[in-house]
């Protein structure tokens, strides 16, 4: 098995890439799929799952995944008040199967 660099599962910089540019990942963490050589390396994957079986005339809920993905772009990975930096402690990635 490949190993990969904990730089690998950081967020991509808006300097490397725009923000409305690439595959939408929350919080533009880095996308990966089963032939990846960090697939496996992932210690903490998300998936998006747009479902709208659970209301009645409201379409519209199967949307909520992407939209968290737009809105995560701005957010910044600290905290600049704790100084804690989740994706230091474990290897965060969107995983798709």
């Amino acid at each position: 098995m490949e190993t990969v660099s904990a730089e690998f599962f950081r967020q991509v910089s808006r300097m490397d890439l725009p923000r409305f540019a690439g595959v939408p990942t929350f919080m533009r963490l880095p996308h990966v799929t089963p032939d990846h050589p960090a697939y496996e390396q992932v210690q903490m994957g998300l998936v998006g799952v747009p479902w709208d079986a659970g209301t009645t005339n409201r379409p519209g809920p199967r949307h909520g995944p992407r939209q968290v993905r737009n809105l995560s772009t701005m957010i910044r990975a600290g905290n600049p008040v704790t100084g804690v930096n989740p994706f230091d402690l474990v290897n965060c990635a969107v995983k798709q199967q």
